[in-house]
């Protein structure tokens, strides 16, 4: 069957980042003494591009692993 991905890791990277709560990340900051701090604002919304293209490339994955429609 084609495929959109060439290798097994990178559609598991997609999945991750599909599945990713983009609202409940942080991230953890050495230069605040190692505490967890949330995203800015411009940051999460870099995390929601990222997240809908890799949903998108999935669904064009799935579509193209469909069997073709006999049309007649």
């Amino acid at each position: 069957m084609p495929s959109l991905y060439r290798f097994k890791d990178e559609r598991i990277q997609d999945v991750m980042l599909a599945y990713t709560k983009v609202e409940n990340s942080v991230r953890y900051s050495l230069t605040h003494g190692g505490r967890y701090l949330p995203y800015d604002e411009q940051e999460l919304a870099m995390m929601r591009e990222d997240k809908a293209w890799a949903m998108a490339r999935l669904v064009i994955d799935k579509i193209m692993r469909l069997p073709p429609i006999d049309r007649f």
